[in-house]
């Protein structure tokens, strides 16, 4: 009896120990980074609404200097994780999106753009939700011209936030939006035909 009681204890203090473990390897320096990024975003879009362009812009820096850390921090520590790999992505996507869909609210970003920016993410997301589905292999690698959208889109929101603040020509603003609105629907074009391939490639293994 005392023997299966202390067996009992011992099995419960590994599991413990384990679900410490599992916990500290999760919240690590560039996991913690990342959440912060994430906490950022509803007070960016506050900052926003509120018409505080520039401490918006300035939050949006240090978030980028987050982002930067984050990844030289696991890569130079050796702290990379499942979950941050998954997790530091999705922080981007949600500041950027949120970012975009607020200066949109405020009329700030044209709705052709903002339906380019939308329907893009909607095609990333839903094929990755259904490759996901059908292979149990997901691996997001973003390509070249997916790169090049992020960029242009960071360009774009920051122009913006600029322009509230500190008056810039139309010119550059109108530039901006033209490449921004080409890279992207090329970029959505680009996983519209991935996803296809893939799951071709899926359909005749």
């Amino acid at each position: 009896m005392v023997s299966a009681s202390r067996h009992a204890n011992y099995s419960h203090t590994v599991r413990l120990a384990g679900s410490i473990a599992c916990m500290k390897s999760i919240l690590n320096i560039p996991n913690i980074l990342t959440l912060s990024r994430i906490i950022l975003t509803p007070v960016i879009v506050y900052a926003i609404l509120s018409g505080e362009a520039l401490m918006a812009l300035v939050l949006m820096i240090a978030a980028g200097v987050t982002d930067m850390l984050d990844g030289a921090i696991a890569r130079y520590f050796d702290q990379r994780t499942t979950v941050g790999a998954y997790l530091d992505p999705l922080a981007d996507k949600l500041m950027l999106i949120s970012m975009v869909v607020t200066l949109f609210m405020i009329g700030k970003v044209p709705l052709f753009l903002f339906l380019a920016v939308v329907f893009r993410d909607a095609i990333i997301v839903l094929g990755a939700i259904a490759y996901e589905m059908v292979t149990h292999s997901l691996k997001m690698e973003p390509s070249l011209i997916s790169k090049a959208t992020t960029f242009m889109q960071i360009v774009y929101v920051v122009s913006l936030l600029l322009q509230m603040a500190y008056p810039l020509t139309e010119l550059w603003i109108q530039t901006v939006v033209w490449i921004t609105f080409t890279v992207t629907c090329v970029s959505g074009l680009h996983y519209m035909l991935v996803w296809t391939r893939k799951a071709t490639f899926e359909e005749n293994q």
